[in-house]
């Protein structure tokens, strides 16, 4: 087990309110024993840390505005990039960034177009839309390039869940820029499509296609509904209701089903993938997580990483959901340990955390 050398096994109080101003003043936390006083941890910790992230707003492609946080310090020895996934926003992540930054990394976020506090293009702004999947590719490339870039220090890493795994796997088959290391959390390469298989349902959205429903709900969809949120995402009650309540705190964050040309466009990761020589293409070690319970995407990531050798490597959390970062405490810890340790053995001599 590596949960010893994941922070300290005790809570170190905050300094006096006074001196709480500063992003040093956050200690780094243990990971065990955190859902049973998540609320408490939120309202002492991550909230404080999160509301003093620095504000880092950018127009991505297409003059879309997308809404961004920074956490940096000068005493961290890596940059860390957290690509988020569909329906997600920064404000969910106070709690992994927190985790990240209290042991040596400046992290930065972005919220993807058409979701989170980031510009809607739809008049309906509950209908998940991108009209092309390379737009999200895109304005992770500006984000690094006129956001993080002039002020990222030597280390680089990614971290993306899901969706933002699939932008990410694109966009490091596309650039330039060298990451000592990557992590991807539940890959968005092949969707779970119950109850109807995938050749149905591609018939389907190209029916709807053809008759100009491309900006409309796929069959079935709906805006959002607190009341149904997250049982097929985390095992963590405590995980889940905390996001949930974050929907009531910042409504304007809430995200429907997706459109009709959202599907398309996801349908068309797996093959497009292969086309961009994934994960062969890779020029850095990369370490993906499944999740064996995930009802969101398909667990089977190995089939695109077998001729990868090993630069590549595979964990699977058999009884975790489609969230690991927000699964119960001995799941997540197990991930962010095990991924702490692999980034770290990037980390040129002398500066590890």
């Amino acid at each position: 087990m590596m949960f010893e050398s994941s922070g300290p096994t005790s809570l170190n109080p905050l300094p006096p309110d006074s001196q709480i101003g500063s992003l040093g003043a956050f200690p780094p936390l243990p990971f065990i024993g955190r859902e049973v006083r998540l609320v408490h941890l939120h309202e002492q910790y991550f909230q404080p840390f999160y509301n003093l992230a620095e504000r880092c707003d950018f127009e991505g492609s297409r003059d879309v505005r997308l809404s961004a946080r920074c956490w940096q310090h000068s005493r961290s020895h890596s940059t860390l990039i957290l690509v988020s996934g569909r329906n997600e926003s920064h404000a969910k992540y106070a709690e992994v960034a927190y985790d990240f930054f209290t042991r040596g990394f400046d992290v930065w976020i972005y919220d993807h177009r058409g979701q989170g506090f980031s510009q809607r293009e739809l008049l309906d702004t509950q209908i998940g839309w991108v009209d092309n999947f390379q737009n999200y590719v895109n304005d992770l490339s500006i984000f690094y390039s006129r956001i993080v870039a002039p002020r990222r220090k030597k280390n680089l890493y990614v971290l993306a869940h899901s969706m933002g795994a699939a932008v990410s796997s694109f966009w490091l088959t596309q650039t330039r820029v060298h990451a000592n290391a990557v992590m991807f959390s539940a890959p968005m390469i092949e969707l779970v499509l119950k109850p109807y298989p995938r050749a149905i349902v591609s018939l389907m959205v190209a029916a709807g296609l053809r008759s100009g429903r491309e900006q409309l709900y796929i069959p079935g969809g709906t805006e959002f509904k607190a009341a149904e949120y997250g049982f097929d995402l985390t095992n963590s009650s405590a995980r889940r209701d905390w996001n949930r309540k974050l929907f009531t705190t910042h409504p304007e964050i809430r995200l429907g089903a997706p459109s009709y040309q959202w599907l398309h466009e996801a349908l068309q990761v797996p093959r497009r993938l292969r086309a961009a020589g994934f994960p062969g293409a890779l020029s850095c070690p990369l370490l993906v997580w499944q999740a064996g319970a995930d009802q969101v995407v398909k667990p089977n990531a190995h089939r695109y990483l077998r001729h990868s050798g090993e630069k590549c490597v595979l964990m699977t959390e058999r009884r975790s959901q489609h969230e690991l970062l927000q699964e119960r405490d001995e799941i997540r810890a197990r991930v962010l340990a095990q991924t702490l340790s692999f980034f770290e053995a990037t980390l040129p001599p002398g500066e590890h955390s």
